[in-house]
């Protein structure tokens, strides 16, 4: 802040002593009229081209500066060495309180600034349990035959479901997801596979990366991690095929 007080006065002042900025006065009212909506159109992080590009010229420029000031309008650019904008200024001093309030963004905008407001605005991730991303019935339909779902969430981190038989012992299937394991379980197989050749299979086609170790298919998508158990089910592959994405769509 006390950075953006300096620079906008420092502004201000080489305005005042020069009787105005160089092209000020060929600037219409209408088009000053234009500058705050398309300010606040343009973000921190752009080139300077780019925001001249929008703005049009500048009224005043240096190597770390560049400011569009005409009628009641001062709008200031700082930049970096490379040329990106680092920080964008309002000085509202000659607004109008309606022109104040009519203003689409905030006064002193930063790249960090712009990168938390960016971070706030994403919604919180909705994590549902195991047995609402495979619902008992479509997990009936998967395998064929009637199983009855149990939840066996084991910790804060992981969700899991056990799909067992409506009558007799099969078809079985343990349905877990471990929220953002996924890279460190797979890079576990990986050595493991490496050690004990054989042990780890790969299992193409499914997720970001997949394996089956013994009787678990392991499946990273994005940062979590998706275990598929089967026991008493035909034709394996298939059937994790419609599992994975029937989950994959309410994660």
């Amino acid at each position: 802040m006390t950075r953006t007080l300096l620079g906008t006065l420092l502004i201000a002042a080489v305005v005042g002593c020069s009787g105005g900025v160089p092209g000020t006065s060929g600037i219409s009212q209408g088009t000053a009229d234009t500058w705050p909506q398309k300010w606040c159109d343009a973000e921190p992080g752009t080139t300077k081209e780019k925001l001249v590009a929008l703005m049009g010229a500048p009224t005043g420029a240096s190597d770390s500066t560049m400011t569009w000031s005409a009628h009641q309008y001062q709008f200031n650019a700082f930049l970096d060495p490379d040329g990106t904008v680092n920080q964008l200024d309002i000085n509202r001093h000659s607004l109008s309180d309606a022109e104040k309030a009519a203003l689409k963004c905030e006064p002193v905008r930063t790249r960090d600034s712009a990168a938390a407001a960016a971070a706030a605005a994403v919604p919180e991730r909705t994590l549902l349990t195991a047995c609402a991303l495979v619902t008992q019935a479509e997990m009936s339909a998967i395998v064929g035959a009637a199983v009855v779902a149990e939840t066996n969430d084991r910790s804060n981190g992981k969700t899991g479901c056990i799909y067992k038989a409506a009558s007799g012992i099969s078809p079985y299937v343990e349905f877990s997801v471990d929220w953002g394991s996924g890279e460190a379980a797979m890079m576990a197989t990986g050595m493991m596979g490496k050690q004990e050749p054989g042990l780890t299979s790969p299992y193409a086609g499914i997720g970001d990366q997949a394996a089956a170790v013994g009787p678990a298919l392991m499946i990273r998508t994005g940062e979590d991690l998706v275990t598929i158990v089967f026991s008493g089910v035909d034709d394996v592959p298939a059937k994790a095929k419609r599992i994975f994405p029937t989950a994959k769509a309410r994660m």
